[in-house]
């Protein structure tokens, strides 16, 4: 079986998103409570996944056109798609991080913080975009092209220069990869009337992230 591949062409369009989503992010733990009441948690996988819901609020056919034509290219889910998340698409320079590959190629994370707490967690970024993206070393901005090369269909940079990973920061925007959950596009016609007046309803419209 092959592994699921992203179409870095197909990009999820902005009117589609500004008719409204829905969305989880999904961790995955296992949870056992004893009789005395105490949990015990165990981490299944230490990332999260993120899942929109398309369709829960009502689309005009040019939106849901749209909508189905990313069904249709992606042959049902077969492929996956590019999607800028409407809450969560970019990182600015305190938060853009990178970590050591080999000693000059280095993948980009997004680095969270809470509130009030050294704490972090550290997402791998694998879809940046080219446009506005910036590149620092110790607060230095490298120049694409004789400072650096970037892979948007990896997140991975390389820097001839061979810096610490540690002296690297970065901001720009980010695609999130991902793909149709189910091979069915279910729809609803909810106002009839005049063709171009008409709204469509999807109630099962759903696209995971894909983790690469």
């Amino acid at each position: 079986m092959a592994s699921l591949t992203v179409l870095s062409d197909v990009v999820m369009p902005e009117r589609l998103l500004s008719a409204g989503v829905r969305g989880k992010n999904i961790r995955r733990n296992t949870r056992t409570q004893a009789r005395n009441g105490r949990v015990q948690i165990n981490v299944d996988a230490d990332l999260t996944q993120r899942q929109y819901e398309f369709g829960s609020v009502p689309l005009t056919l040019p939106q849901w056109q749209d909508l189905e034509g990313l069904h249709e290219v992606t042959d049902g889910g077969a492929f996956g798609l590019l999607l800028p998340d409407p809450k969560d698409a970019s990182a600015s320079i305190t938060q853009g991080i990178a970590t050591l590959i080999t000693g000059t190629t280095y993948q980009l994370h997004k680095r969270y913080t809470s509130a009030g707490s050294s704490r972090t967690k550290d997402r791998k970024i694998t879809r940046p975009r080219a446009a506005g993206f910036v590149i620092q070393v110790s607060g230095t901005p490298l120049v694409s092209g004789s400072g650096y090369t970037l892979n948007a269909d990896t997140g991975v940079v390389t820097i001839p220069s061979a810096p610490a990973a540690n002296t690297i920061t970065w901001s720009g925007a980010f695609y999130v990869p991902v793909h149709f959950l189910a091979d069915e596009l279910d729809w609803d016609i909810v106002r009839g009337g005049p063709y171009d007046g008409r709204f469509v309803v999807g109630p099962n419209v759903v696209l995971i992230e894909v983790i690469e």
